[in-house]
């Protein structure tokens, strides 16, 4: 499947991640307990949408932003909580979070922000954080900012940055988050190395600005538990040497954390490590002035100036890390749960990677609810009713390049050996190794069933951009047998009979071919055009870049040529275009979904331009010949030669979907495909659900299947004058 974009490297430094102080530290010094944190961190607001949808985001989030170095860990911790009878409830995801390191799940606080409120405690302003301004009466002499008790809520980073502005007259630099990026989502199935990727990036956000005509002592106060925002400011103010802490610890994994609500929980998640100096912070930075009443503490503020350094402490928490998924492939598991965790996996990848909503329309999370609902009314009997559920959810995205494997099975019986094309909505047989059936037979019926109800049952769960590949590729739901099927066949003359065919040997299938026509390259005497060359770019005529050399070469001096790409390219189709152009030409455009941590997404965007190669090349008039098998790699090389008007094409729509593909492993023993990329044409027109539209089109008819007549042949020669 397809792998037309171009080779990309995401440009990012990778980072030496230096532990602050960990060899200096007293061998009997207690470590921190990995999940100790979670005591320590606010809840968050609660979920707005269905569950499942956001337990898809904060998934998502600690899969492809937290601290587990393998993704199916998280997926498996999930498949677990959820097979249960309330999956969605605090206790079940208490259960996901205490099997990962870095996710805490919590009761969520639905409190919003209050008004900042000021008071004073002698010479010093006690401020609490809020919605308003913030201003200090001239007599104060020391600000003491009360982060305790303070909502997780919508607001809150602008509120605290509010809060110690009049303290501050010089801006401090806020700690640098080293987090994981990516462009595009590695790809978890189909190649190890490709154009998608992730890396461990670092962000330095804006510094913290002050907006005081002096600087004034500053102190933090920190209770038992707090926001990730407010332990990230107190943290970053005392790593610079700028604010004391009093009261409670300051926890560095709660600064680190990203919260999703869920219902009534809040679930919280690592997605960084802070460094300030180019120093990991320590996991605890400790309170300088511990006490039960800090209140009692503020009037001596003034007279204590400013802090020192921070000691070294212990850094014993997980690191963000680059991910290596390729081929992880979950245990073949599949209770309730773990299908519930799989159809929730996929979705969240979708919803981060997948480009092309503005295209298709967005109606993932309305099908994630449909399928689950489902699930929970229907008992689950075997992986070929999961696969298909996972195909009814991928089904909404209207993306050729969405397949469902079952890794662990049913092993198919062998396979039907037709190349099956849509005339009028039915199928016939272009090409058969099947005794029982011929090229021109329609099929009109499988066991029983009219096959206008069992392909419109199979298009519900069948993905595809345009009608011809979501045709081939429910085809393809009976190509694949698993016994014996009835086939009602009808033959060109409308004679119609029963057929019952036994599943054939891969051998012979893949002695068929899927090309439509396996035609070798030559010239077209037998269509009265013996000055017009044929070649056929399908993999099964041509499949090397050599071959395609040797038969350009041959059409010297031909006076017009048909490309034929009904088919899949076996080689470098780059190197067809450029003997095929005769100038300077652009790839499509490519624009790969590029994210720097859970909060920023942005489009990283190429094209490339070719020049002309020679000997062998052409340069008459051209014909291109596409149908709606024409797919991916296929359309990219088609895509260019359109681009460039070097052609007239002729046949029927391509499939409209390009772009590499990418994958994602599911539990169960489970994988889900997508393309992973924007593909515009090369004057940014869009591509996908679109394809390549013929100048002239041409529908065969079933008795040229028969008769061996490849009408788009004949109309190619036409067009050429031949």
């Amino acid at each position: 499947m397809g792998s037309a974009g171009p080779r990309l490297k995401l440009a990012t430094t990778l980072f030496l991640l230096i532990a602050w102080g960990r060899t200096a530290q007293a061998d009997d010094e207690p470590a921190p307990l990995p999940k100790s944190w979670c005591a320590h961190v606010a809840g968050g607001p609660p979920g707005e949408r269905d569950p499942a949808v956001d337990l898809s985001a904060a998934h998502a989030g600690a899969r492809f932003f937290g601290v587990s170095p393998r993704y199916r860990v998280v997926d498996q911790a999930l498949g677990e909580a959820l097979d249960a009878h309330d999956p969605f409830s605090l206790e079940r995801l208490m259960v996901y979070a205490d099997s990962l390191e870095g996710v805490c799940a919590s009761e969520a606080d639905a409190r919003e922000l209050g008004p900042a409120e000021i008071s004073m405690v002698d010479s010093v302003a006690l401020v609490q954080p809020g919605t308003g301004d913030v201003v200090l009466p001239p007599e104060t002499a020391g600000v003491a900012i009360d982060l305790r008790d303070l909502p997780s809520a919508s607001g809150l980073q602008a509120a605290l940055e509010n809060a110690v502005a009049p303290a501050l007259k010089e801006s401090v630099e806020s700690a640098t988050r080293h987090l994981r990026g990516h462009l595009g989502m590695t790809d978890e199935v189909f190649a190890a190395q490709n154009v998608y990727s992730n890396q461990v990036i670092n962000v330095t956000p804006g510094p913290i600005r002050g907006r005081g005509d002096r600087e004034l002592p500053l102190a933090f106060i920190v209770g038992p538990k707090l926001a990730p925002e407010a332990a990230e400011l107190a943290g970053t103010l005392r790593v610079s040497g700028r604010a004391w802490l009093i009261g409670d610890d300051v926890w560095t994994a709660v600064a680190e954390s990203h919260q999703q609500g869920i219902g009534e929980t809040s679930l919280s998640y690592r997605t960084a490590d802070l460094f300030a100096f180019s120093q990991r912070w320590p996991d605890v930075i400790p309170a300088d002035f511990q006490s039960d009443d800090p209140l009692e503490l503020l009037p001596k503020l003034p007279s204590w100036g400013m802090p020192g350094p921070l000691q070294p402490g212990k850094d014993l928490r997980a690191s963000i890390g680059v991910v290596t998924p390729f081929g992880d492939i979950h245990p073949s598991t599949w209770r309730a749960g773990y299908v519930r965790s799989a159809l929730i996996t996929a979705h969240g990848a979708v919803r981060l990677f997948f480009p092309y909503f503005h295209v298709v329309g967005d109606g993932i999370d309305e099908r994630l609810v449909e399928r689950l609902k489902e699930l929970d009314r229907t008992p689950v009997y075997d992986r070929r009713m999961v696969r298909d559920w996972l195909r009814r959810f991928g089904q909404v995205i209207h993306d050729g390049h969405n397949f469902v494997y079952n890794y662990a099975g049913p092993t198919p019986a062998g396979y039907f050996p037709v190349v099956i094309e849509p005339l009028d909505g039915r199928p016939v047989v272009v090409r058969s190794l099947a005794d029982e059936v011929h090229p021109g037979d329609m099929l009109v019926s499988i066991d029983g069933e009219p096959i206008e109800e069992w392909y419109s049952r199979e298009f519900e769960r069948t993905a595809g951009a345009t009608d011809g590949y979501r045709f081939d590729l429910a085809t393809r739901e009976y190509i694949t047998m698993y016994g014996p099927r009835s086939f009602g066949v009808m033959d060109p003359d409308g004679k119609t009979r029963t057929e019952l065919v036994h599943p054939y040997p891969l051998e012979t299938f893949l002695r068929l071919g899927s090309a439509p026509s396996l035609r070798p390259s030559g010239p077209l005497a037998d269509y009265g055009a013996p000055q017009t060359f044929f070649l056929n770019m399908a993999s099964e005529v041509t499949s090397t870049v050599e071959a395609f050399r040797e038969a350009l070469s041959k059409a010297a001096g031909a006076k017009g040529l048909v490309v034929d790409m009904r088919g899949y390219p076996g080689f470098n189709h780059y190197e067809a275009d450029q003997r095929i152009i005769n100038e300077r030409f652009s790839s499509p455009f490519f624009l790969i979904p590029r994210l720097s941590g859970p909060d920023f997404q942005d489009i990283f965007e190429v094209r490339n331009f070719y020049d002309p190669l020679t000997n062998p090349s052409y340069d008459g008039p051209v014909v291109l010949l596409v149908g709606p098998r024409t797919v991916s790699a296929a359309e990219n090389f088609s895509i260019m030669l359109v681009g460039a008007e070097r052609v007239t094409v002729v046949g029927r729509s391509s499939a409209g979907t390009n772009g590499n593909i990418t994958g994602i492993q599911l539990p169960g023993a489970f994988s889900f495909t997508f393309t992973g990329m924007e593909v515009l044409f090369p004057d940014r027109s869009q591509f996908h659900g679109i394809g390549i539209i013929p100048d002239m089109e041409v529908h065969p008819s079933s008795s040229d299947f028969r008769d061996g007549y490849d009408r788009e042949i004949a109309a190619a020669v036409e067009v050429l004058g031949g």
